[in-house]
């Protein structure tokens, strides 16, 4: 698609910024730094900064002189404009003092025309009509943001820089005496483990069904957004947002959800939940309950949750999603095994380009259930569907509660475990809790002498 515009450029700047090069060898480095030869609009002048870039690597001097010796060599000198071209470019400035200037001027131009290059291939693609609205949608944000990545990079890091801002880091750390530096999950055993969830990283939460995969999600949601006010996202794939709502204010409030389904409530309660529906509304959580939502339709609904909280000077903190076998991929594919490596492989490149902790639930297989199994604990080999689940996890938390399969046993009342069975930057270990299925909630181990008379249920 062609359009009679000139784009973006500004050649006075070019031709500054190559002046002041040929008259003041110190702006040299400065200007590598900033501009590529693609950054110029100009053809002439992206050939004559490169037969200046090849005269520094080489360790020569860089004037007018040794420039036109260069491009003589190469039979171009006078295809560029001859030594008088060159004359012109160091009459272009008086001096090297606003040079930084100049090459900004010529990048910002460049951005400016890589967005109208990917804007023009997103516009052939949607008159094109030949592939799904999803599919386009995912390619403008990923051509977009590529743009801004590109222009946000900063090369390598030199071990001095970094060492001090690791340094400085721990002591932040240090001085908070705090574990904690990722977000809190309000299982202080587990964030002794794990430090919090971690920004980039992609958490797997797994078990069997009616072992408590959305309850445990549930309350370290509410821990993050009410207790700590980070932001949340929370998919649900599987619950409406009403069913979400109630199932996380009744967990808080430790109101029993079959009374509040057969309005058989106890009036002393209502206190309580009247004061955690107050802390709820007032805290920063988003939730979707759009059925079906395809991984793409998931990442491109996020990115754009992150720039509405940026906007108003907020920052998302946490992604969960319930769960991953609900999530539909992008596009056909031979086997349910391949999509759901491509979900899991998106969903860590999500966390990963977004710098935010995704937390997606899964089921396991029936093979955790093999009585022949010991105790019936799930394994990481239980994960269902894909072994890429294993693999792109940074951390994998196994929910076993034996209680379910020996209820006989009084000594396993309301116990439950979480089985880090990975964890790429930290060690892996059992995480002892409590669990009421009659409020749907996981607690610290302290809780554990509380009686329960309620029959269980099953916990979603």
């Amino acid at each position: 698609m062609a359009y009679n515009k000139v784009p973006p450029n500004s050649l006075e700047a070019e031709m500054a910024v190559l002046g002041a090069m040929l008259i003041e060898k110190e702006v040299i480095e400065s200007v590598t730094e900033t501009l590529l030869p693609k950054n110029f609009y100009s053809g002439v002048h992206s050939q004559i900064y490169e037969a200046i870039l090849d005269l520094r690597a080489r360790n020569l001097p860089v004037d007018v002189v040794t420039l036109s010796e260069e491009l003589k060599k190469t039979g171009r000198l006078e295809e560029l404009g001859g030594q008088k071209y060159l004359a012109d470019l160091m009459e272009k400035v008086s001096t090297a003092a606003h040079t930084q200037a100049y090459a900004q001027i010529v990048k910002e131009k460049s951005v400016l025309r890589d967005l109208i290059r990917v804007s023009t291939a997103v516009v052939e693609k949607s008159f094109e009509g030949s592939e799904e609205v999803d599919r386009i949608l995912d390619f403008a944000q990923e051509q977009v943001l590529g743009v801004a990545q590109k222009n946000t990079d900063h090369g390598f890091t030199a071990a001095s820089d970094l060492a001090k801002e690791v340094l400085d880091r721990i002591e932040k750390y240090y001085s908070n005496n705090s574990a904690i530096t990722g977000v809190p999950t309000g299982f202080s055993r587990l964030d002794d483990m794990t430090g919090g969830l971690q920004k980039s990283d992609l958490i797997i939460l797994a078990a069997r069904p009616s072992q408590g995969k959305t309850a445990m999600a549930l309350n370290m949601a509410y821990h993050a957004c009410v207790e700590k006010k980070i932001p949340t996202a929370f998919f649900s794939l599987e619950m409406n947002k009403h069913s979400i709502m109630q199932r996380m204010i009744c967990s808080a409030a430790r109101a029993n959800l079959s009374g509040v389904r057969n309005g058989r409530l106890p009036r002393e309660i209502w206190p309580s939940l009247t004061r955690h529906t107050a802390e709820v509304s007032e805290s920063p959580l988003y939730i979707d309950d759009s059925p079906g939502l395809n991984i793409l339709e998931i990442r491109n609904r996020t990115r754009k949750l992150m720039h509405q909280l940026k906007a108003e000077g907020k920052t998302l903190g946490l992604v969960v999603i319930d769960y991953l076998q609900l999530i539909r991929g992008a596009g056909k594919t031979e086997s349910r095994q391949q999509e759901v490596s491509e979900i899991s492989r998106l969903l860590k490149d999500l966390a990963r380009s977004m710098e935010v902790p995704v937390m997606a639930l899964s089921q396991l297989n029936r093979r955790s259930e093999d009585k022949a199994r010991e105790g019936n604990r799930p394994q990481l080999s239980d994960l269902r569907d894909s072994g890429s689940i294993e693999q792109d996890a940074d951390v994998v938390g196994l929910i076993h509660r034996p209680e379910y399969y020996n209820r006989a046993d009084p000594t396993l009342k309301n116990k439950a475990i979480l089985i880090i069975a990975k964890q790429r930057n930290g060690p892996v270990g059992d995480v002892e809790l409590a669990f009421f299925h009659e409020y749907t909630k996981f607690e610290n181990p302290v809780m554990t002498s509380m009686d329960s008379s309620v029959p269980e249920e099953a916990v979603f």
